[in-house]
């Protein structure tokens, strides 16, 4: 666990530099002025060699157009208790400094990487002609809508179940800061704090802390990393700690659920730096990686009333603990240029889709230290393509790993899982999505299981499913609609869906089953908050089509934010992995 004073001191340091900054810019100027835009009083230009005499940054709040005059009051609010970004967290994105000659491809890529930070809506560079040989770069950023208020209804009473309450861009300085509560009913209430900071020890770096009790146990993260943002950048690295304890609940169909507690430690550090030309180019590193795991022999039945013993006949399964360090090799490939499209995961927003091929590639030996005796050998791949441009996409993404006992000799814990996506936009207000996603685990090393009532990986209208298996694979089809408005405090749209999904049984994945196929087919009102946001809530209804004795009709709110990573595996899929798979290094967009 983290000693508290050193958390005292990294969470002071992530707020230090914006109240020095902040207080010395007051001090300096007496008040604090506005820049003012370039636009009509100097000519505009392109960026080719010239020598560059200033760079002038314009942060603007969610809401930048006025509002009907009864709604004016929003953006009133808005703006008198938002924080907009601080001049000097949008200047760490730069690839460019004044008195450095202005490059085309420096101002796109810097572009790029502010537009796809989560605290910003857009962002734009435009070069202007200082009159005087050289030129003067105007970044301009409109923030997004930074309050994070998201509670968990149900329709009985109490019907406030949850909530999650924060500030995703604290002080302006790109902090996520938010506090997370649950009723856990019989058991311990869900109680946690999420941190992150976009722009770390006033660089590219990302800082993320989670720590959270949950109903049966604890979950604690610590992860520090230099993603790797662009071909322009030397280098990437990453460091991490963690350690949870929680029961993996297993579905049997009939009998009720039983659950077997897993605690698990990891740790990771390792880099990895660049060879050969921007655009086509090779990844080469290392990295340390330590994993321990247990799981208990005793099944429990986590019940509405509280804990009680397993008192069923079927057999419980048993798992082998795990225990050891590796020496890792790291080696990606990429051939990736970036698109900026509209519409594709987010309502009306831009994102940056990667045109091309990357492959990640990771693989460990076992060494020896202290009471990590396992001898094994473990590899990961993690694939991408993608093709297409503004109107058309095809993009695809498959994750493998797999470890080597060699007192043994045999291969285990085999987990695979990726998407294959098609967008195609026919109209403007038009957004056409189908895609596949498919995921299987074989001889684990640690509980797991699938299953259709998975939030994330499953299909709606079926959360309730008692049925679990070792493979599935989950169609999805949706045509989107977005609906002109006038009033510019959010972007509305309507969608209609399809979906199907279907089980198969492993022998070495515990009460696994073969299903048939089940399906849903419902509608869904979106919105975007500010307009062009690239954050969509949805209210989903779903009527599910299936002979699943707990189907059942859906209503389902989210809010999510896709647009930074072609794609977010699912949780079921992520239990059964390696905690210390450095993919981070290789999947930023």
């Amino acid at each position: 666990m983290i000693h508290r004073r050193v958390l005292v001191g990294v969470l002071w340091s992530m707020c230090l530099p914006w109240r020095t900054a902040a207080g010395q810019e007051v001090r300096a100027n007496g008040q604090k002025q506005p820049p003012v835009s370039s636009r009509g009083r100097l000519p505009v230009t392109g960026c080719a060699g010239q020598p560059i005499s200033d760079i002038i940054v314009i942060t603007q709040p969610p809401f930048t157009e006025r509002l009907p005059t009864r709604l004016e009051w929003v953006r009133r609010t808005v703006r008198r208790t938002h924080a907009n970004t601080r001049d000097d967290v949008v200047r760490r994105f730069l690839l460019m400094k004044v008195g450095e000659a202005c490059n085309q491809i420096r101002r796109a890529e810097s572009e790029r990487i502010l537009r796809a930070q989560p605290f910003l809506v857009d962002a734009r560079i435009r070069v202007f002609d200082d009159e005087a040989g050289g030129v003067r770069l105007e970044v301009e950023t409109r923030d997004d809508f930074s309050l994070v208020f998201e509670p968990t209804l149900q329709s009985k009473s109490p019907m406030v179940r949850g909530m999650r309450f924060g500030d995703s861009n604290l002080g302006g300085s790109a902090t996520l800061a938010a506090i997370n509560w649950r009723d856990g009913r019989a058991y311990n209430d869900l109680l946690g704090i999420d941190l992150a900071n976009y722009a770390f020890g006033r660089g590219r770096n990302e800082f993320r802390l989670s720590a959270q009790r949950n109903r049966f146990g604890q979950d604690m993260r610590l992860e520090l990393v230099r993603p790797y943002y662009t071909d322009l950048q030397r280098y990437a690295w990453i460091g991490s700690l963690g350690g949870t304890r929680e029961p993996m609940e297993f579905r049997r169909g009939a009998l009720p659920r039983n659950a077997l507690t897993v605690r698990r430690e990891f740790a990771n550090i390792g880099a990895v730096s660049r060879l050969g030309s921007v655009g086509r180019l090779k990844l080469l590193g290392a990295s340390i990686t330590r994993e321990v795991q247990r799981t208990d022999e005793q099944s429990l039945l986590l019940t509405r009333e509280g804990v009680i013993a397993d008192t069923t006949d079927a057999a419980v399964p048993t798992f082998r603990p795990q225990r050891v360090v590796r020496a890792n090799a790291l080696l990606g490939v990429r051939a990736i240029r970036f698109v900026q499209v509209q519409g594709f995961d987010a309502l009306t927003g831009a994102q940056d889709v990667r045109v091309g091929m990357q492959l990640g590639l990771v693989a460990g030996r076992s060494i020896v230290v202290r009471q990590a005796r396992d001898r094994d050998h473990f590899v990961a791949a993690n694939l991408y393509g993608g093709y297409g441009g503004t109107r058309s996409f095809v993009g695809l993404q498959a994750v493998t790993e797999a470890r080597y006992d060699r007192d043994a000799k045999v291969w285990d814990n085999f987990v695979t899982s990726g998407r294959l996506a098609w967008y195609f936009r026919p109209a403007v207000r038009q957004t056409t999505v189908v895609e596949s996603e498919w995921s299987a685990g074989r001889d684990m090393r640690v509980p797991f299981q699938l299953s259709l009532a998975d939030r994330e990986g499953g299909i709606m209208g079926h959360r309730a499913s008692s049925q679990a298996g070792a493979r599935r694979l989950v169609l999805r089809a949706e045509q989107r609609l977005v609906v002109p408005t006038r009033l510019n405090v959010a972007d509305i749209g309507f969608a209609g869906f399809a979906e199907a999904g279907r089980l198969w049984a492993e022998q070495s994945v515990p009460y696994s089953l073969s299903t048939p196929w089940r399906g849903a087919v419902g509608v869904s009102v979106l919105a975007a908050v500010p307009p062009r946001s690239r954050r969509l809530w949805r209210v989903d209804l779903a009527l599910p089509i299936s002979a699943d004795p707990q189907r059942r009709f859906e209503v389902r709110f989210s809010s999510v934010d896709r647009s930074r990573v072609f794609w977010n595996e699912p949780r079921d899929v992520q239990a059964g992995r390696e905690r210390t798979a450095p993919s981070s290094l290789f999947t930023w967009p």
